[in-house]
């Protein structure tokens, strides 16, 4: 967001950024998420959050975890021209994901953005399982994109 709006030292520009299962949560559940208040506050990403950055203003929907809540930047700022988002099918934070690709898509960005959803995967499955064939595929197309 900071390149887009404010520029990189000696005109750097960022070409592209890829977010593979990204981590953002919020108060309020999205798609698929555990609704029940307590439950969702024993969620790993709710407690790490909390231990990371206990007195964070805005808790668990500050914008560094929860990028759509209202009064976060406008993502129509983004500072490059390509993002790839990936989620996977059984991450619980999956419907997040999609939430932001779609959030940036009708944001008026004008870059490209692209979604990739693994089905049958797990929260960071091409690292925990890095020999299995769709972590092999998975890597591939994240090391194509930024060609």
């Amino acid at each position: 967001m900071r390149a887009g709006s404010e520029g990189l030292h000696n005109g750097v520009k960022i070409k592209g950024a890829f977010l593979t299962h990204p981590y953002f949560w919020g108060s309020k559940p999205v798609g698929s998420e555990i609704k029940d208040i307590e439950q969702r506050q024993k969620v790993a990403t709710y407690t790490i959050w909390h231990l990371v950055y206990p007195e964070v203003t805005g808790g668990i929907d500050n914008p560094m975890i929860n990028p759509v809540v209202p009064g976060a930047p406008r993502l129509a700022g983004l500072g490059y021209s390509r993002l790839l988002i990936s989620v996977s099918g059984k991450d619980l934070l999956r419907d997040r994901g999609i939430l932001y690709y779609n959030t940036v898509k009708e944001s008026g960005w004008e870059g490209e953005v692209e979604l990739v959803d693994v089905n049958g995967e797990d929260h960071t499955f091409h690292i925990k399982v890095y020999a299995s064939e769709n972590a092999k595929k998975h890597i591939k197309r994240l090391a194509s994109f930024l060609v």
